[in-house]
């Protein structure tokens, strides 16, 4: 027999699933061309899938198939998606405080897909947010992602080479959408956005840095200037240079 603890708990695991179906359908358009891309950049299915299950980070998982298409070392890829991540960092800690955790296992877990979407939903919610809560919101988010991969890589392996091909503008089309608003909220951002770009294609075009470094000196080199300069700035600012480069 149920306790009353236990209702409340599958009660708290089906309201985080009900909040996520927004973000499942949204995951899953947008992992359905990461899975496209993934198979054109030449991972296999099984690598595709693999990279969407094991990791939720959007943007930078794009960004990690299309410098791997370029040839970029590992190292490259991997500071690069870290530093494309690290806004993560700071939702978690804030996150973190509203949650209230005690128990290190659900620290560990939910820890593992906080994104963006699902950050502002917890943050949002009114009144407290719980760990079941968050197992909902979570897991049905991931399934979106996975399973959209999953089916991006099916539909890939019959899609002709020219249309697989033809899907990486899906990738400037993501960072576009994810910059356009950024922009909107004021001209520091499209400053900063306009001198990353910039300067990643010197780096890149000019100086012939790979395309993995570059972004990583780009990264650094205008942040490390917009905090000078923009002290009173906003964390907006800061992504936009992220998702610009």
């Amino acid at each position: 027999m149920k306790t009353e603890s236990d209702k409340l708990k599958v009660k708290d695991f089906f309201e985080g699933a009900r909040s996520a179906v927004p973000i499942f359908i949204g995951y899953f358009t947008a992992s359905v061309a990461f899975g496209i891309l993934a198979l054109s950049s030449g991972l296999t299915p099984f690598e595709a899938v693999f990279f969407s299950m094991s990791n939720l980070t959007g943007a930078a998982q794009f960004m990690a198939i299309n410098l791997i298409s370029s040839g970029a070392f590992i190292s490259e890829i991997v500071v690069s998606v870290m530093l494309m991540n690290l806004r993560y960092f700071i939702m978690s800690a804030s996150l973190a405080r509203k949650l209230g955790l005690k128990n290190k296992f659900d620290k560990a877990v939910i820890s593992i897909a906080v994104t963006d979407e699902i950050f502002s939903v917890a943050s949002l919610k009114q009144g407290e947010v719980s760990n079941f809560f968050m197992y909902g919101l979570q897991f049905v988010s991931w399934t979106g992602w996975a399973a959209g991969t999953l089916s991006g890589v099916t539909l890939g392996i019959f899609l002709p080479r020219s249309l697989q091909d033809a899907m990486s503008g899906a990738l400037f089309a993501l960072f576009i959408a994810l910059l356009i608003p950024e922009i909107h909220k004021g001209y520091r951002a499209a400053v900063l956005s306009l001198s990353a770009g910039i300067l990643n294609s010197v780096l890149y075009y000019v100086w012939h840095i790979s395309a993995g470094w570059s972004i990583v000196i780009s990264m650094l080199a205008v942040t490390a200037v917009a905090a000078a300069v923009f002290r009173d700035n906003k964390d907006s600012d800061k992504e936009a240079v992220v998702e610009a480069v």
